[in-house]
């Protein structure tokens, strides 16, 4: 796994549609509580902590592979997403984001005369 300023940086799938993005980050080990997510300046940030395991201190390692620490992650969004009504949905350690489009239809309006 790449690392990006001291973050694993996860796997990240971004599906784009006529209404919205979907945005899947792979976040293995991670509860809801061990992420944030945010968005600001036209950008999406996931970071998340996930929590060690408990290892009993008198284990000796055989073999260490998986990776520990912070996954953190930053896309450039679309000028015509609205992150305020992004929704978000963690399960068995995938997120999940739904950034839907803004409302791009043109507003009719009354034009007065003067």
């Amino acid at each position: 796994m790449k690392t990006h300023e001291g973050r694993r940086t996860p796997a990240v799938d971004v599906l784009d549609s006529h209404d919205a993005w979907t945005v899947i980050v792979d976040l293995p080990g991670c509860l809801k509580e061990d992420v944030d997510i945010t968005t600001a300046d036209g950008k999406l940030t996931i970071e998340a902590h996930p929590r060690k395991p408990d290892i009993p201190a008198s284990a000796v390692s055989q073999r260490r592979e998986a990776a520990g620490g912070a996954f953190g992650r930053t896309l450039v969004l679309d000028p015509e997403l609205d992150p305020a009504r992004a929704t978000a949905k963690l399960d068995r350690g995938v997120l999940t984001l739904w950034i839907p489009r803004r409302d791009l239809k043109p507003e009719e309006r009354k034009i007065r005369i003067d």
